[in-house]
């Protein structure tokens, strides 16, 4: 009896062994983790891994190459099959794929595209920078015009620019090109290329700078790579004395929406092109499973559309992004 209920032990052990063996692992790697974007982007990964039966281990590296690299390397130890990673540096993307490579797992871009060591464009999931910042810039000659600052003579056009994200010089450099373009007038003296590093403070601190050495602009158009830099840069106006109705700025990600608009008091951030990263966080780790489970090639390139949140509209969107 003792030897037939060993066995029987035995038996039931062996054929769990696989389960376990077999369970899909997955990491999400991400640069900034505190910031509302990638608290939805995450959770939103997160979601997707329980739906889909996979476990999934998540890294916030808070701008640092050294533990970026030294989690990569801990996921792919702990038996990943698929990383789904935000770089901090964009000069990590070569590093990074060769060692997806060597390991055999996949590897996706979030947010900001990488290439590997051959020019090859890693996977990517996001925005279409250039599309988006030409968006920016189509809304904000909109209201250029519509708020009658085509005859004055004191405007200044502010790019608010992360220098080291290639990504968000795509969408500086779209929003300029469209606004030249729907304002062909406009004096290109007037534009003025201010550097930050991605966060509002920075962006605080650089206008401020800017605004006291151009005391004769009595009118500022801000664009940026994100909301980050351009309601900082408004906020800098406020806390120069400037009205809202001085200010134009359009931002890009939707995550200071709340911020902007929640009061329901008169901004000069006049919009933002907000993207639902809770679905980029989700797609990614769909992807990942789709391909490892079919052994297809990831998508080179998955694109996802904004919406333009405003003062009018805010309403629509306050139950989205408000409460994450």
């Amino acid at each position: 009896m003792k030897g037939t209920l060993l066995t029987a032990l035995l038996l039931i052990g062996a054929s769990a062994a696989p389960a376990v063996a077999d369970e899909l692992k997955l990491g999400y790697i991400n640069k900034m983790g505190e910031h509302p974007w990638f608290v939805a982007e995450v959770a939103g990964a997160k979601s997707a891994a329980t739906e889909a039966g996979v476990k999934l281990s998540t890294q916030d590296v808070q701008f640092n190459a050294d533990l970026t690299l030294t989690t990569f390397d801990t996921m792919v130890g702990d038996g990943v099959k698929g990383i789904a990673i935000v770089v901090p540096d964009k000069a990590l993307g070569p590093v990074v794929a060769e060692k997806a490579a060597k390991a055999n797992i996949k590897l996706i871009a979030v947010d900001d595209d990488i290439y590997s060591q051959d020019k090859t464009m890693v996977p990517y999931i996001g925005l279409n920078a250039m599309s988006i910042g030409r968006q920016v810039g189509a809304e904000e000659a909109r209201l250029y015009k519509t708020l009658g600052w085509a005859d004055k003579k004191d405007v200044k056009l502010a790019a608010i620019e992360d220098r080291k994200a290639d990504t968000c010089m795509q969408r500086t450099r779209g929003a300029e090109a469209a606004f030249l373009e729907a304002v062909p007038g406009f004096d290109k003296a007037n534009i003025v290329r201010i550097p930050y590093d991605n966060t509002m403070n920075s962006a605080i601190d650089a206008v401020t700078t800017t605004l006291t050495a151009n005391p004769g602009a009595a009118h500022w158009i801000f664009f940026s790579c994100n909301d980050d830099g351009v309601l900082g840069s408004v906020r800098a106006t406020e806390n120069s004395g400037m009205k809202p109705d001085q200010v134009i700025g359009v931002g890009i990600d939707g995550s200071r929406a709340c911020d902007a608009f929640g009061n329901g008091q008169p901004t000069g951030f006049r919009g933002t092109l907000w993207i639902d990263s809770g679905k980029e966080g989700a797609t990614a780790v769909k992807l990942l499973v789709a391909s490892i489970k079919n052994n297809t090639p990831l998508p080179e390139k998955t694109y996802v559309s904004p919406d333009l949140i405003n003062a009018d509209n805010f309403a629509q969107f306050k139950d989205k992004i408000c409460h994450k």
